[in-house]
């Protein structure tokens, strides 16, 4: 009874910590938790059943072979507890199957004094052996502290097996004790490698722990009659069990307050956001607020650089702004992505991993993750590039979703602006074609009778000298009714229903009409036609005025270059056609002025700046769209999109 009555106090603070343990479990399970609670509970039963210890007889070696198999395998749990695959369920049951069944048999063979050293001996052996194996062969990576593990336990195990086979059990027992718990003290300062005291008291409490066993088998050698408080002993449990309970509440603590700073992160990032998107919602141009985006990216957000692409007119996107980049990491980047176009975005979007929604992994020259810009039309507009995260896996998550949503907002906003541009041009053409109809018309009536009055003046007039100069206005006067009869043209509104015109053939005429131009001037036209071409919803003379006049600008651009080529290639896109001229040239000196009547940039007497506009005119007409492009570095591109013509039901007889 005394012996309860001394053991007590500790019994119930086991007690209590088994409880807490339980309690914790429910708020933060895991299995690392789940095995410090057995652990505590064994710990609990060895100290339980060691103060019914009676001294005599059969029942006090059951009593003791319990107590010490109870403590064993305590160390052994700790010890799985404490290795990095210890959520894998298969690997910690062999584990613990592999250490703790030799661990508990050879502790309660020692116990009854079972006189078979052989047996034990090969106990021992599958304890030090199989944890050295298990330390080389469970991790994935492998380190010098593996390699070091590995063979203190060979050494160990050797001169343990040796002891067993002469007889003695001791060594064998303590050494699977000190190895347990000071491995446990080594494997927890690596698995929580902070300075904080719920650590260190765990940490330097477990190391006290394995060392109390070699000290008290040293202190029984070389001091038989020190007598020694045995609660002294209990001392690093203590430490042990107080600091695991404290380490909890720091961790908790810790990621309390990482919460707190991610939500303020958070927060700034979206008020950053919403000020940027405000701005662009309220009609700025964002080709304008590209740096300052990027800046807000990186300022509000874990991401330490940030870049922006921008599609124009043309397919290639182009730089806009960065943040975060040193110089050389921003040549590399600029190098990278020079020749990118939308197509090699969405490709790398297609076959990178998605992190969430529109949101890529990717590697991309100090860039990790890509957020395209996708309009409501399902075209790629750009994208936004991040790199350098500073924070964990969900924290970035949760910042990728709230930048994607700025990246559609800000995809919305290039669209709405674009259409915006092209109403405002279709607009303007609308009124000039008003005007210039109007004035078109009363222009006819005296240019109608001024060529017909020379007309009958060259039969009149027989002077040599003043007949060239009838013959001159008449000349003037029918080139002044061209220029009449194109501007009617580009005014007209035709309805384009029940035309359809074959692509195939009206290209390949236009083509031969130009032909003998383009042998002598030493132009080569490259055609890329697809072998089966639908009919398009537009007059077979509409559609080669208007090829027929941007084939003639291309051969005017590129007849000074020194490099001269025309590509034409066709190809469908869902019910249109689109037809792509590019040339070699030096490109539209102002592609925002080159729809306007009467602008030209070619020399006096060679143009007279209304190609464009009737081709811009014609096509719209049927319903299409023509847009203009700068290569690079030098040509140009018009691209031209005509509805395919839909089939007219044919009328069944009465």
């Amino acid at each position: 009874m005394t012996t309860l009555l001394d053991k007590l106090p500790t019994i119930l603070v086991l007690a209590v910590l088994v409880g807490i343990f339980l309690s914790l479990r429910k708020h933060a399970p895991s299995a690392r938790l789940r095995l410090w609670t057995a652990a505590w509970a064994l710990i609990f039963l060895h100290f339980f059943i060691d103060a019914f210890a009676t001294r005599t007889g059969t029942i006090e070696q059951v009593i003791e072979s319990v107590d010490l198999g109870a403590l064993v395998l305590s160390g052994v749990v700790f010890v799985v507890s404490l290795i990095q695959e210890v959520e894998e369920r298969s690997k910690r049951s062999r584990l613990l199957a592999l250490l703790g069944i030799p661990a508990v048999f050879h502790a309660t063979a020692a116990t009854v004094d079972w006189k078979a050293p052989w047996t034990m001996a090969t106990a021992v052996a599958v304890f030090f052996f199989g944890g050295a194996a298990s330390t080389l062969l469970m991790p994935k990576r492998r380190t010098a502290f593996n390699y070091g593990l590995a063979a203190t336990l060979i050494g160990t195990g050797i001169w343990a097996i040796h002891d067993q086979l002469h007889g003695s059990a001791d060594l064998a027992v303590n050494a699977i004790l000190t190895i347990s718990f000071g491995l446990s003290g080594v494997l927890y300062w690596r698995r929580f490698p902070r300075r904080t005291t719920g650590v260190l008291a765990v940490a330097g409490g477990f190391l006290c722990w394995g060392a109390v066993f070699p000290m008290g088998a040293l202190m029984d050698h070389f001091f038989p009659a020190l007598k020694v408080n045995p609660e002294l002993w209990n001392v690093p449990k203590f430490f042990v069990a107080f600091g695991m309970v404290l380490a909890l509440v720091e961790e908790k603590s810790r990621i309390i307050e990482e919460a707190h700073v991610r939500e303020h992160a958070e927060n700034r990032l979206m008020q950053r956001l919403s000020e940027v998107t405000s701005r662009l919602l309220a009609g700025r141009d964002p080709a304008e607020l590209c740096e300052e985006i990027t800046v807000a990216v990186t300022d509000a957000s874990s991401f330490r650089r940030s870049a922006l692409l921008l599609a124009g007119e043309s397919p290639a996107v182009k730089f806009a702004g960065s943040n975060g980049f040193t110089a050389q990491e921003l040549a590399e980047f600029r190098e990278t992505t020079s020749q990118w176009t939308v197509e090699t975005v969405a490709n790398i979007c297609a076959r990178s991993p998605r992190v969430a929604n529109q949101t890529f992994r990717v590697d991309v020259a100090g860039c990790d993750v890509m957020i395209p810009l996708v309009s409501s039309r399902e075209s790629y507009l750009g994208c936004l590039c991040l790199g350098a995260s500073t924070s964990d896996s969900n924290a970035e998550r949760a910042e990728m979703v709230k930048l994607g949503v700025l990246a559609s907002d800000l995809a919305v906003t290039i669209e709405n602006t674009r259409l915006h541009h092209q109403l405002m041009r279709s607009e303007k053409l609308a009124a000039l074609g008003q005007l210039v109809a109007g004035v078109a018309h009363e222009l006819n009536n005296p240019l109608t009778g001024i060529i017909g009055y020379t007309e009958l003046l060259n039969e009149e007039v027989e002077n040599e000298k003043a007949a060239k100069r009838v013959h001159k206005l008449g000349s003037e006067a029918r080139r002044m009714k061209r220029i009449v009869d194109g501007l009617l043209r580009f005014a007209r509104q035709n309805n384009p229903a029940a035309r359809a015109a074959d692509l195939d053939g009206v290209i390949r005429d236009v083509v031969q009409l130009r032909e003998y131009h383009l042998r002598k001037l030493g132009i080569a036209l490259e055609l890329d036609l697809p072998p089966v071409l639908p009919p398009l919803g537009i007059g077979e003379d509409e559609l080669k005025q208007v090829l027929l006049n941007l084939l003639n600008n291309a051969i005017d651009a590129v007849e000074e270059s020194a490099r001269r080529s025309i590509e034409i290639h066709v190809s469908r896109q869902g019910n249109r056609m689109a037809i792509e001229m590019s040339d070699s040239g030096p490109g539209f000196a102002d592609v925002n002025r080159a729809f306007d009547p009467f602008y030209t940039t070619k020399p006096v007497g060679k143009g007279t700046g209304l190609g464009l506009s009737i081709c811009y005119g014609v096509v719209q007409e049927a319903g299409g769209e023509i847009t203009l492009a700068n290569g690079e570095p030098y040509g140009a591109r018009v691209t031209v999109e005509i509805p395919v013509a839909v089939p007219r039901p044919v009328a069944l007889p009465a």
